[in-house]
């Protein structure tokens, strides 16, 4: 699950080290967004589209089309939330996401 600490979104499904972190997001350079999420909102569809994009890889890239840098952190707070899986980090409008291989999270 996600919260709001200090202004910043804090996500508490798993806990990655700054040097995990580094490491994901240079991984995640050739990556292109898999999708895109609208500001709208997170429909059920998009969730089981995400959990299925993590089905043999570890890590991937959504595009978030909101207005604004606090709507995207919303949108990203609850797609962490409802995947489940971590926030390596937001660049722009781009999330990068991590979920370990063989770990399950609940469904909806």
């Amino acid at each position: 699950m996600a919260t709001w600490e200090g202004g910043k979104l804090a996500a508490q499904f798993m806990a990655l080290s700054a040097k995990q972190r580094r490491s994901l997001l240079a991984e995640s350079h050739p990556l292109k967004p898999l999708m895109a999420v609208g500001a709208e909102g997170l429909s059920e569809t998009s969730v089981e589209h995400l959990r299925q994009c993590f089905t043999g890889r570890e890590l991937i890239k959504v595009r978030v089309q909101a207005d604004d840098g606090p709507a995207c952190d919303a949108l990203a707070a609850e797609i962490v939330q409802r995947v489940p899986c971590e926030l390596v980090r937001r660049v722009g409008r781009v999330l990068v996401l991590y979920h370990p291989p063989g770990t399950t999270g609940p469904t909806d």
